[in-house]
């Protein structure tokens, strides 16, 4: 069971509520736990500019590789963009494409990092720089490894840079199940959005994901996807009120990845947000979901 990993995915800087050094700490927890060891890590290629032109223009993708950002770029992602922040982030577009390898290889693929759906392709967004879930999908297009691809973005935020930049291409369909009333404040459309209001919780939340997702499935005819699996949906977080227990997200992700295996559907994981008010919650979220895709394909079907 091989993991995609950077140290270039962590930055530090205690002062921003997007902690970058979780995906590392979720690693470490990983390896502590003995679910996998440092022979099954795997170190991602830095993505050229013709992979990031796949899913964004040539001026941003060129800002992005020279680190040539305006104040109105830095303002718009909410984030001090500095050369580690960008090479963060490209290192991440890099570890989603290389999870998409592996997932049509042995039918699951691990990015621990990833989820960055706020990016569109002409700007970030939201924490996020560059798209890597669309870059991920629009390579594997290109090439023709698949013919259609899901999104099954389950952040507590919309996955609007995804929708968008998909908004056109019937070859992909974006399935976001998030908060109602959250960032963004002005909504793109995806495929199909499935908005809850706050306070949700495990029961209505499970109750609501069971009854959209193997008809999405069914719709979107995928023979790829990628599960964009937002910790930030747990009670505890600081930028969303979905109020589910860490118990109840253990549910959602066994049932995604549950429902992907069963449908024969090589899925690719991506942590996307999560921002709980205490960090080891969220350590604890993203390594537990890597763990339930480890877990579930190691079990014999």
């Amino acid at each position: 069971m091989r993991i995609v990993f950077s140290k270039k995915y962590t930055v530090k800087d205690q002062g921003h509520v997007f902690r970058a050094d979780k995906f590392e700490a979720a690693l470490r927890r990983l390896l502590a736990a003995g679910l996998i060891s440092r022979r099954d890590v795997t170190e991602p290629a830095r993505p050229s500019r013709r992979d990031l032109e796949l899913a964004h223009t040539r001026r941003w993708a060129a800002k992005n590789l020279s680190c040539a950002f305006t104040p109105a770029d830095s303002a718009r992602a909410e984030l001090e963009l500095t050369p580690a922040v960008a090479g963060a982030h490209l290192m991440n577009v890099g570890g989603t494409i290389l999870a998409a390898r592996h997932a049509l290889e042995t039918g699951v693929g691990l990015n621990c990092g990833g989820g960055a759906h706020h990016a569109f392709r002409g700007r970030g967004g939201g924490f996020c720089l560059l798209n890597d879930m669309a870059v991920a999908i629009k390579k594997l297009l290109k090439e023709g490894r698949i013919k259609r691809a899901l999104v099954i973005d389950l952040d507590v935020h919309q996955g609007d840079g995804t929708a968008a930049i998909f908004r056109r291409d019937g070859r992909v369909f974006t399935f976001s199940m998030h908060q109602r009333g959250l960032y963004p404040e002005k909504k793109e459309k995806s495929s199909l959005d499935v908005e809850l209001p706050a306070g949700t919780g495990d029961a209505r939340y499970l109750a609501a994901l069971k009854e959209n997702l193997p008809d999405v499935i069914a719709r979107a005819r995928p023979d790829f996807a990628v599960y964009v699996a937002g910790a930030d949906v747990y009670k505890g977080d600081l930028l969303g009120g979905l109020k589910l227990t860490i118990g109840g997200i253990r549910k959602r992700d066994a049932y995604v990845l549950g429902e992907c295996r069963r449908s024969g559907l090589p899925v690719a994981v991506v942590l996307g947000g999560g921002y709980a008010k205490k960090f080891a919650d969220t350590v604890r979220i993203h390594a537990g979901t890597l763990a339930a895709a480890i877990r579930e394909w190691r079990r014999k079907p």
